[in-house]
């Protein structure tokens, strides 16, 4: 049996990997995310049904028996992590070569998206100034929660010349490093002795025989190299990232899973071409409520979904507004309503090149319970010259002329409580089989509720 496998969303992150981790970990050992930042999000269930959102934290904090691992690809804010963590269960680590997260990134973060023309779509949360903190040699390591003196020579440092960053982009605020340094520091003693060196721990573990899981945060297309740029996230969200971001070799990672919903989301700004709203109609509301307020179903709609008619002018848009009230498609870290559309297997194509993928988790097949007709998204054909994508170029002008083409299937009525696949309806059969074929993969595991257990395996993921 694989002794490690790596679980990486197939398309923009939000496809449910946290609690496809959580099912997994069941069996495991350890959990390590590799890259990113709070600025994922993950719905977890534990075994009593009780829900919990982490967003730092890995997902085995919901279990006695895991240890958690945050590797040195992450970036770490400090009071998230406290807020994750209250409740949480096992043991957790902190890569000493990890970044830290403080105040004044999320004031640049949010001056600098605020400044821009073209939004990005960044959750404001620090993210990306952390990295560029990183990259420019600049930033502080969780390493030196060890050194309390370094640490609040280096903040210091770091608060003044954030202070007169701040100044530059026209914002108020200013970070005062007394009252800062004071109220962090019960957060740097806290956390101190968890920082270890956390790839000597996870080679110690593997020479142990434990199983271990490595979690992956947003999507493959939100990858900062391979992804819709500039409409990604600031890490490696690929299979590279788990490498970089673990300190562990190739030879160490037994199995490649993508992780995807049976249609398509994304959070804020960036290329989708089977959206079925206006993008910016969606990307201008801040909440559930004012999504609401805007777009709620009608009656009339529901008839128009109902009556099977594709060919309706509104029909996808209506689909669209269906799922994401059904399925409750708003961020769990933002609250935003997430934009939606039918399942893109060119968008996965491209996932499964440059991740070496080995087979599939489908989510959220339940959310297409009453659909009437389903949509499959298999290439995107140029309306001029007849051209046509199989798989997701790097440059969204590259796209310019193209339009989705997709093939129809027959819908189901319910697959709710399901847990064989012979028991499944025909028509849902059909769909799996589809994107298992079209796709030329395996596909282990299809997802029917968002609880443990609510699922249906085609094929043991802990098995050759």
């Amino acid at each position: 049996m694989p002794q490690t496998i790596v679980t990486i969303g197939a398309q923009w992150g939000d496809e449910g990997k946290g609690i496809v981790v959580a099912e997994l970990l069941r069996n495991a050992d350890v959990c390590v995310r590799s890259q990113g930042g709070d600025n994922a999000g993950h719905t977890l269930y534990d075994s009593n049904g009780e829900k919990h959102v982490v967003n730092i934290a890995p997902s085995g904090t919901i279990f006695d028996h895991v240890t958690n691992v945050i590797g040195n690809g992450c970036v770490v804010n400090l009071q998230t992590l406290e807020e994750n963590m209250n409740g949480a269960k096992g043991d957790l680590y902190i890569s000493d070569a990890a970044h830290l997260i403080f105040e004044y990134h999320k004031l640049l973060d949010g001056a600098q998206e605020s400044r821009r023309r073209k939004k990005i779509g960044t959750t404001k949360r620090g993210i990306g100034p952390a990295y560029v903190d990183k990259m420019n040699r600049s930033g502080i390591r969780a390493g030196l929660l060890k050194h309390p003196e370094l640490l609040e020579e280096k903040l210091r440092s770091a608060i003044d010349l954030k202070n007169q960053e701040l100044e530059f982009w026209g914002v108020e605020d200013r970070i005062n490093p007394d009252a800062y340094l004071e109220k962090m520091k019960p957060l740097f003693e806290k956390y101190a002795p968890m920082v270890i060196d956390t790839r000597a721990y996870l080679i110690s573990a593997l020479h142990e025989g434990k199983l271990v899981i490595f979690e992956g945060a947003q999507g493959s297309n939100l990858d900062i190299d391979h992804g819709t740029y500039p409409n990604v996230t600031s890490s490696n969200t690929t299979i590279g990232g788990v490498l970089t971001g673990t300190g562990l070799s190739h030879k160490e990672i037994d199995r490649v899973i993508g992780i995807s919903k049976v249609y398509t989301t994304r959070v804020g700004s960036g290329l989708m071409m089977v959206d079925g709203d206006a993008e910016d109609l969606i990307n201008n509301m801040s909440n559930k409520d004012q999504y609401f307020q805007q777009c709620k179903l009608t009656d009339s709609d529901l008839e128009i979904i109902g009556s099977g008619d594709s060919n309706h002018p509104l029909y996808d848009q209506l689909v669209s507004r269906f799922i994401r009230e059904s399925a409750e498609e708003f961020g769990a870290t933002t609250g935003r309503p997430r934009r939606v559309g039918w399942l893109d297997l060119v968008v996965l194509r491209k996932s499964i090149e440059v991740n070496g993928l080995d087979g599939l988790i489908l989510t959220r097949l339940d959310n297409l319970d009453g659909i009437p007709r389903i949509k499959i998204c298999t290439r995107y054909v140029n309306k001029n010259t007849g051209e046509e994508l199989k798989i997701l170029p790097n440059n969204e002008p590259d796209l310019v002329g193209f339009e989705p083409e997709y093939i129809e299937l027959k819908g189901w009525n319910s697959t709710a409580s399901i847990r064989k696949l012979e028991d499944l309806p025909t028509e849902a059969r059909e769909f799996v089989d589809c994107v298992k074929s079209t796709l030329g993969i395996d596909i282990y595991r299809v997802k029917n509720g968002p609880k443990q257990g609510d699922y249906v395996e085609l094929k043991n993921p802990w098995s050759y």
